[in-house]
C-alpha cells in the first residue's frame, strides 16, 4: 500500500512538472519552428531581450504579433514561428505582415511580452 501511494505521488509530481512547462510555451506554433534543439525555456536574459524576424499576422485589437524569428541567443531559443502578446505602450500602427522587424522582449512569468517593435533598418 505505502509503494502505492509513493507511485501515485511521483506520478502526480511529474504529471505537475509537464504542465507547468507546456503552459511557458503557449503561442508557440510547433509546425513550424525550426529545430528546438538548445532551446532552454528557463533561461532568463539579464535585460530585454534582442531578436529580428518577420511578421507574419498583427492583431491590434488582441495586441498580439505572430513573428517568425531569428535565433534569441540571450534567452537561448532557436529560430521559430511563434505569437507573442505586446505591452500595451507598443504602438502596432506601423506593424504589417510581411514586414521585416527588430523587437524586443520582456520576461512576464513563464512568457515573453514584446516590448518594443520597429521596421528593420
Amino acid at each position: 500500500m505505502m509503494k502505492l501511494t509513493m507511485i501515485a505521488a511521483a506520478l502526480a509530481v511529474l504529471t505537475t512538472a509537464g504542465f507547468a512547462q507546456a503552459q511557458g510555451m503557449q503561442g508557440m506554433d510547433m509546425k513550424d519552428h525550426g529545430s528546438m534543439r538548445g532551446m532552454h525555456m528557463g533561461k532568463q536574459a539579464d535585460a530585454d531581450a534582442k531578436g529580428t524576424g518577420t511578421v507574419k499576422k498583427v492583431d491590434a485589437e488582441k495586441r498580439t504579433v505572430n513573428l517568425a524569428h531569428g535565433p534569441i541567443e540571450a534567452i537561448g531559443w532557436p529560430a521559430m514561428v511563434m505569437d507573442f502578446q505586446v505591452a500595451g505602450g507598443v504602438d502596432l500602427s506601423g506593424v504589417a505582415a510581411g514586414q521585416e522587424v527588430e523587437f524586443s522582449l520582456a520576461r512576464n512569468g513563464n512568457n515573453y511580452v514584446v516590448t518594443s517593435i520597429a521596421p528593420r533598418r
